[in-house]
């Protein structure tokens, strides 16, 4: 199930977190993700929980960077 995410552009809502432009961690498990529609071309932000799939390229990420919060995901 994809998160409910919609262009303010032209209200497109076929989103996936995954193919994200840019990801920023604010927590273990929530994330702002920029994603581009794919109808208009728009950059979308939005806060959202990072999905299961993501968690273990989030922790190995933090783990090479030393943020710290690798260790909790």
């Amino acid at each position: 199930m994809k998160p409910l995410i919609s262009c303010p552009n032209c209200g497109s809502a076929d989103f996936d977190l995954s193919a994200y432009e840019s990801m920023i961690v604010v927590s273990q498990d929530l994330a702002l993700f920029t994603l581009r529609c794919a109808h208009c071309g728009a950059r979308v932000s939005s806060l959202r929980s990072i999905p299961p799939e993501l968690r273990e390229e989030v922790q190995f990420a933090a783990i090479e960077v030393g943020a710290g919060m690798g260790r909790n995901l």
